[in-house]
């Protein structure tokens, strides 16, 4: 049986092939535990999913989910840079160019999934051409407008990575990090929140007034309802535990997560409460989550506290609570910082390409959210700051 991801790409297909054929209901995103139960009776499965850098992934997830034995990824480019990205696309390049599309040659050269820990160019050479001509989709889904400075920098969100957030007690880390993944769930990646901290009825009245922009503090049934029936809608799931809670059970809730509702983002606030504060203990759990990010290709944002320094130092890497471990695990490092006239995010560490530099940033109270702030703001505001009688 072939799994496209749209309808018209299962019909061509069945129909060019004479092979069983089903669409996938939401498209690469998921692949729910429903369909995978009816799936369990086919030998062999051909994923001929979109043939770039997100479908791709998709695909090798969605075959460790069905068992890598009997999956294999179709790819309609054949390793190349150009040509149809999925079955329908094929079919129409044949009725304008008069070429026909071998679509059982296509199955023929499917490949099996290889060895998470054994490869060879040749098995990432499809992977490393889709990284050089499609390098914003490799650069993962982007961050909001209003903290544009992110995309910048980071350039995207990534599945497979670990970042670490961090920032003193009172400054909105969790009101920052609550604003990003909110964004990224309204360009549909799913997301699990598990906040250890903060009562997630406390924490869903702050991302419900963030999500519908607007405070929504005194307002009618019907504005209520409007606003939280669009949240609803948003791929949001939220771990029910809550104080000090082990790792191990928090661990089976992420993995549970990642099978039946495909997450692709999880957010834990924060480090101190999965590991008691000690050290060793700490640095098993950075492990622990470090390869679960990989091996799931999940993303793991990891709100931690910093050690206690004085109020008039600006963060440093080494101020992240725990031994070096913490960060020498993470991709990304994002401190948030208060240099006594604005606050700013401060990328300390950024693996994918290395760029670093700082997003500063302003609280609107009109929308509930951050939003970058332009240099002229920030001239104006040093300037306030400087005629202040207090200065």
């Amino acid at each position: 049986i072939a799994v496209t991801e749209g309808e018209l790409d299962a019909l061509t297909v069945r129909q060019h092939t004479n092979m069983k054929a089903v669409s996938l209901p939401n498209g690469c995103n998921s692949l729910p535990p429903p369909l995978v139960k009816l799936l369990e009776r086919f030998e062999v499965i051909y994923l001929w999913l979109d043939d770039d850098v997100p479908g791709q992934a998709a695909a090798e997830k969605f075959a460790r989910k069905l068992g890598v034995a009997r999956c294999y990824i179709v790819r309609t480019r054949g390793g190349s840079s150009e040509g149809p990205k999925d079955a329908n696309d094929a079919l129409r390049m044949q009725n304008q160019d008069g070429e026909i599309a071998d679509f059982r040659r296509m199955i023929e050269t499917a490949d099996i999934v290889q060895h998470g820990s054994i490869v060879r160019f040749g098995d990432l050479r499809s992977k490393v051409r889709q990284n050089l001509s499609d390098h914003v989709a490799a650069a993962g889904t982007k961050f909001g407008s209003q903290l544009e400075g992110l995309n910048t920098i980071l350039k995207g969100h990534r599945p497979g990575e670990l970042t670490i957030f961090t920032g003193r007690t009172g400054q909105g880390k969790t009101t920052v990090v609550s604003q990003m993944s909110l964004d990224l769930a309204c360009n549909d990646v799913h997301t699990l929140w598990g906040s250890f901290e903060v009562k997630n009825e406390q924490l869903a009245t702050k991302m419900l007034q963030q999500h519908s922009q607007k405070n929504l503090k005194g307002c009618t049934d019907e504005e209520f309802d409007a606003a939280a029936d669009a949240f609803e809608a948003l791929p949001l799931w939220f771990l029910t535990y809550y104080g000090s809670t082990k790792l191990d059970s928090i661990l089976d809730a992420m993995e549970y997560a990642a099978y039946a509702y495909d997450v692709r983002h999880i957010v834990l606030d924060n480090l101190q409460f999965m590991s008691g504060g000690l050290g060793e203990l700490l640095d098993e759990s950075i492990h622990a989550l470090r390869m679960f990010a990989s091996d799931k290709g999940v993303h793991i944002t990891l709100i931690a506290h910093p050690r206690k320094e004085d109020d008039g130092k600006l963060l440093q890497i080494s101020s992240i609570f725990g031994s070096g471990k913490v960060t020498q695990e993470s991709d990304n490092v994002v401190i948030l910082q208060d240099n006594g006239v604005y606050r700013y995010l401060d990328i300390k560490k950024n693996r994918f390409d290395g760029t670093l530099g700082i997003v500063p940033f302003q609280f609107d109270t009109a929308c509930m959210r951050y939003r970058g702030m332009t240099p002229q703001e920030i001239f104006l505001l040093r300037q306030k700051m400087m005629s202040s009688p207090q200065q």
